[in-house]
């Protein structure tokens, strides 16, 4: 039995009804939201829990279903889960964004007796549900007379055609994976855009951002522009679609084998102002990221089936993208070690999400913050008994570990070393190393993760904020703008700019950035604006004014108080700042990677530095390790660390 979610417009409630009547008679259990919303319930809250429960999302497509927008979102929902099965009532063709999956007919059913093509919806259902096999047998019971008939020969009979098929079956995967594991990935501008010179551009884009990308982490991947597609054999397709309405624009990427009748991941775009949302860059790094997790799939020795392929590349694609919620990834990656328990990428990211729920709880229910945790390390061991030469294990073992810096950091070079080529772990990597004072390692690590990462304008902001961290100014300066001829809009590349102007550059500059960058109302902006007042002024009236208003919004919170200790650095407030980190009460929250940046080169100046240092454990890590921070060699001090550090237990 599946519990199915049965999406529909009100208008075809009658249909709707003697459909989910038939499911039932299948033994499925069917959510519709006139029947199981009770009074008084809030309405997207009882859908939403619906659609998380559910083991499929089934939409019923009709002229009056595609304009509403709750089974659009209904439909998306299903769509990014991996658990969409589209049937059309009336022949409607589906949406945009939705016009990849084949829609099952219905249109000649009137309601009464098996509705057509039952078999391949009782298929779909078996496939995506991962149903047991009592429920696919009744499929089974489908099958024409002729062949039912064909199985009930005798056993010489059968052995023949076993024999043939699983002969035929060899050939074709010979003919398949006899290259070597070879992966040729065509990027093309869809037939069906509506403006096929816009979506060209896109395509072009995107297969170069590919192009940079792949080999790196899988050097038997080739990827085909645009120009050179026409003619040549390739096993996957990657499409872009692209329709401009006046400033806006709507743009869809399908991922597909060669001939584009198995769709394997689709994501769409909707945009009121295409340039200022940098819509090329984000088609181009989504693309790039779905062709990772295809040839992170299809590069090792375990063979996926279709619909595991899918769903490990929609669950792989979806990671840290802020829509898509990590208990909903999670739920991806269980149902692809389900249909795969043998393939260890799987289980690599099962490992991580399941790491991620863990860290959820940590602070608010240890016994269940248990369970998980230990759920996540059964999924990490079978991980590098699968996938040894991974590193998101590592990945997942340090979110395990995230509230004890210096175990972290070590999880993380074992990772890295592992896998020097994991641009994520380069980028934990560089903010651990910001942690201990390490500044110059860690702008090599986020340089490495942006050189992996090429096409993702993120990785590209982090290193660029290593390097104001670092407080290597010019190189911060010269990179932003190389990255603004890339993605002259992006948000990430915004905040990264913002970050340098706010603390170090121009005020001005800042506050020209500030409403792009921060989402927050105008009342909350206000302290950061008297901040850039006090930077243009810096009368101790301004200063004191700037840092009790940002110190007012939540005076007791860890963020607001390290907010205030920056500032307290930025205007070279050392007293202050000292009497701040000796509270004992906001000792244990206080940032470590703040205590490195240029602000705080005056309070590291003073010797009781290490005072803080010893108590927060820097001082045993940088002993234990022989890892000094580069303040104690490239700052004018007073004192020698080392000696100063000796004064403290260890």
């Amino acid at each position: 039995m599946a519990k199915l979610f049965l999406s529909y417009s009100r208008k075809d409630d009658a249909r709707a009804r003697r459909f989910a009547e038939w499911l039932e008679r299948e033994g499925h259990e069917v959510w519709r939201d006139e029947d199981d919303i009770g009074g008084g319930a809030s309405f997207s809250t009882e859908i939403e829990k619906a659609l998380k429960d559910s083991d499929a999302v089934l939409v019923l497509w009709t002229a009056d279903s595609v304009q509403s927008a709750w089974v659009r979102d209904e439909a998306a929902y299903g769509r990014d889960a991996g658990k969409l099965i589209p049937l059309s009532l009336d022949g409607t063709e589906p949406p945009l964004g939705f016009r990849q999956y084949q829609s099952i007919g219905l249109a000649r059913w009137r309601g009464h007796g098996q509705p057509p093509n039952a078999d391949r919806i009782r298929s779909a259902m078996a496939r995506i549900a991962d149903l047991p096999r009592a429920t696919q047998a009744r499929a089974k019971a489908g099958l024409p007379s002729t062949l039912r008939r064909a199985f009930r020969r005798p056993l010489l009979a059968g052995s023949v055609l076993f024999m043939a098929v699983g002969v035929l079956i060899s050939i074709v995967l010979w003919q398949r994976w006899s290259s070597g594991g070879q992966i040729a990935i065509a990027v093309l501008p869809s037939s069906e855009s509506p403006n096929r010179s816009m979506a060209a551009d896109y395509a072009n884009v995107a297969a170069a951002d590919m192009a940079a990308f792949l080999p790196r982490r899988f050097d038997r991947v080739t990827v085909i522009a645009p120009a050179e597609a026409i003619g040549q054999s390739s096993g996957y397709r990657m499409l872009i679609s692209t329709d401009p309405h006046g400033a806006g624009a709507n743009a869809t990427l399908t991922l597909s084998d060669k001939d584009g009748r198995t769709t394997l991941w689709s994501d769409n775009w909707s945009v009121a102002d295409a340039n200022a949302a940098d819509l090329k860059a984000q088609v181009s790094a989504a693309a790039s990221k779905a062709a990772f997790c295809l040839t992170d799939a299809r590069g090792g020795t375990t063979r996926l089936s279709q619909p595991a392929l899918a769903l490990f590349i929609s669950g792989c694609a979806g990671l840290g993208v802020v829509a898509v919620s990590g208990h909903d990834i999670g739920a991806i990656f269980e149902r692809v070690t389900k249909l795969a328990p043998d393939f260890g990428p799987g289980w690599s990211y099962l490992a991580l999400t399941r790491s991620w729920n863990a860290e959820e709880l940590r602070d608010s229910s240890p016994a269940a913050y248990g369970a998980a945790a230990e759920s996540a390390r059964d999924a990490i061991s079978v991980a590098r008994r699968l996938n040894p030469n991974s590193a998101v294990s590592y990945d997942a073992e340090y979110h395990l570990n995230s509230n004890d810096d210096f175990r972290g950091l070590q999880i993380l070079e074992k990772g890295a070393k592992i896998d020097p080529d994991d641009g994520r772990i380069q980028m934990h990597l560089s903010d651990a190393y910001m942690s201990v004072g390490r500044m110059a390692d860690s702008v090599a690590a986020a340089q490495r993760g942006a050189n992996l990462e090429s096409a993702i304008p993120y990785t590209r902001s982090q290193y660029i904020l290593a390097l104001v961290y670092a407080g290597e100014f010019s190189k911060a300066k010269a990179d932003i703008a190389e990255a603004r001829k890339k993605w002259p809009n992006d948000p990430d590349i915004d905040f990264a700019d913002f970050s340098l102007q706010f603390r170090y550059g121009d005020p001005k500059a800042a506050l020209e950035l500030m409403p792009r960058v921060l989402n927050a109302s105008d009342a909350s902006m206000t302290p950061y604006r008297m901040l850039l007042a006090a930077r243009m002024d810096r009368s101790p009236e301004n200063i004191d004014d700037a840092i009790t208003a940002l110190g007012a919004h939540e005076p007791n919170s860890p963020a607001t108080q390290n907010k205030v200790l920056l500032a307290l650095g930025n205007f070279g407030r050392v007293d202050q700042a000292y009497r701040l980190m000796d509270d004992p009460k906001f000792e244990p929250s206080i940032d470590r990677n703040a205590l490195f940046r240029p602000d705080f080169a005056g309070i590291r100046a003073d010797r009781r530095f290490m005072q803080i240092a010893a108590r927060l454990g820097l001082v045993r890590y940088w002993h234990q390790t022989g890892f000094w921070p580069d303040f104690c060699t490239s700052e004018r001090l007073k004192y020698d660390c080392k000696a100063e550090a000796a004064k403290y237990p260890r």
